[in-house]
């Protein structure tokens, strides 16, 4: 026992004991480190989902890979490769291709994904399973000559319903519009020209006139254009895109004779006299039709804009009305690509 006071016996100084320099730190057990890697993972993972919902990655389409499965199956037919050049296209509508309608990628600088080489390819399947399901006739010299090959507007016969390699611009429903309301509402060209803006019309009307096409002509329906204007449209847009930077406007002529590869053509189906309908035209209406349903067409074709912009969207604080909505959508689109 210690007293205090004068004579008392000194409290002995507590000292705290430092561990020596040659111990090592305390390790963290397997558990510990095991419970660090996968909170790790979970954020790690929880930032890559966050990615992917964003919808801007891409791969090959369903549509290619059900194609193949069906080839592989032996019972791929014309039905089945028509609703797969549908997927395929509807993929370049939305720019997610190199031979899309906003974007254009220099062969060169072309990576090896869907949106370079691999992608490339499997149009360039789909161009030769055309040919060989649809054998073209060697004595049509309108779909053959060089620079000169028509875009098809209809069938061979009431029966035809056969699928064709089209030279297709990158203009949307052609065959429906006149040429000056597809080349204006082409997302190719909006994004070049600004057809927008008042700058960009004059630089619309300045290319159609040095092509030599007036407005008079252009505004007609396509379909009931000059004959002798169309055969020598296609040359002309290749000689003066370039001067205005639209490359790839339409397909080059180094593969307009038979056995060419037409690299860069597009595809067309025919219902004999009913209709003759390309890839694009059919993936821009089923892409409507999920957009705002048949409802909304509909409203947009009688009533104008006006009228359109009183189309609401369908939702409500549980999503049953929404998802109700979009599901009858889905099979309005699934009806169409069977009409």
């Amino acid at each position: 026992m210690f007293l205090d006071g004068p004579g008392a016996l000194a409290r002995p100084e507590s000292r705290s004991v430092s561990p020596s320099p040659a111990q090592p730190p305390a390790q963290p057990s397997s558990r510990t480190l095991r419970r660090r890697l996968l909170k790790l993972q979970r954020k790690n993972q929880q930032v890559l989902d966050a990615y992917y919902d964003l919808g801007a990655s891409y791969s090959e389409p369903i549509a290619s890979m059900m194609y193949s499965l069906a080839s592989e199956l032996g019972r791929e037919d014309n039905d089945v490769l028509w609703l797969t050049i549908v997927g395929v296209t509807s993929m370049e509508l939305y720019g997610r291709s190199a031979t899309g309608l906003a974007i254009t990628v220099r062969k060169s600088d072309r990576p090896s994904g869907w949106l370079g080489s691999r992608g490339s390819r499997i149009r360039q399947l789909l161009r030769d399973e055309v040919r060989r399901l649809n054998p073209p006739d060697l004595n049509d010299r309108a779909s053959f000559g060089v620079g000169t090959a028509l875009i098809p507007t209809t069938a061979r016969s009431p029966t035809d319903t056969s699928i064709r390699l089209s030279p297709e611009p990158k203009f949307l429903l052609i065959r429906h519009w006149s040429l000056y309301d597809s080349m204006l509402h082409s997302p190719y060209l909006s994004a070049r020209l600004h057809v927008w803006t008042d700058v960009g019309r004059k630089r619309l009307h300045k290319m159609l006139a040095k092509m030599g096409v007036s407005l008079v002509q252009c505004k007609q329906s396509y379909t009931h254009m000059d004959m002798e204007l169309k055969r020598g449209l296609r040359l002309k847009l290749l000689k003066y895109s370039k001067m205005y930077g639209l490359d790839d406007l339409v397909p080059g002529t180094e593969s307009d004779e038979a056995g060419g590869d037409k690299e860069g053509w597009g595809f067309v189906r025919s219902w004999g006299w009913k209709a003759t309908l390309s890839a694009q035209d059919v993936g821009v209406v089923v892409g409507s039709i999920l957009e705002v349903g048949k409802k909304g067409v509909a409203t947009l074709e009688n009533g104008g804009w006006d009228r359109g912009r009183e189309v609401k969207e369908v939702s409500d604080e549980d999503g049953v009305l929404e998802a109700e909505e979009w599901v009858s959508r889905f099979w309005q689109a699934y009806d169409a690509l069977e009409k």
